[in-house]
């Protein structure tokens, strides 16, 4: 693969780059993975890597799977180019997408309280990409509005009834 070292991995390139380190990890722990690239809007490409014997790179509450994505992101960072276009999020198992259903139905449901109770509801604090999950959730739900309060790594959303 020739990486234009001006303009840095495309897409496409980055995915083929995650994927090989990916299997790697897999081939080293006796888990053969395949993959499943899933293109999803502002550029973000989502690999879910599946097989016999994945959770045990999944770990216990994904811990393991935030550190491969994390790791993931370190090795595209390094694979040359100072630009890049996109992004590349790993996804064991399915995990990734499952839990932001989950996070986004959640927010429904408070944001639904919310509105009930003409209060504000502070969520506990997460990560940037769960408050993203939880602000796009909001923005379809009439009445409610979300916002961010806080510095990490104890940053939480707010959800309140708009009034009036």
């Amino acid at each position: 693969m020739t990486i234009d070292q001006t303009t840095g991995p495309s897409l496409v390139e980055q995915a083929d780059i995650a994927e090989s380190f990916v299997r790697g990890i897999g081939e080293a722990l006796g888990v053969a993975i395949t993959f499943k690239r899933h293109d999803l809007d502002n550029g973000i490409m989502r690999i879910e890597a599946n097989g016999e014997g994945v959770g045990v790179l999944i770990g216990r509450r994904g811990g393991t799977a935030q550190a491969i994505d994390e790791l993931v992101r370190t090795v595209l960072q390094r694979s040359g180019g100072s630009t890049r276009e996109g992004k590349i999020r790993i996804d064991m198992g399915g995990v990734r997408a499952r839990r932001a259903e989950a996070l986004a139905a959640f927010a429904r449901k408070v944001a639904e309280e919310s509105i009930e109770t003409q209060s504000e509801v502070a969520l506990e604090p997460m990560n940037r990409m769960d408050r993203k999950i939880v602000h796009d959730a909001i923005s379809d739900v009439d009445n409610v509005e979300s916002r961010s309060e806080g510095e990490d790594p104890h940053r939480r959303v707010i959800i309140a009834a708009v009034v009036g």
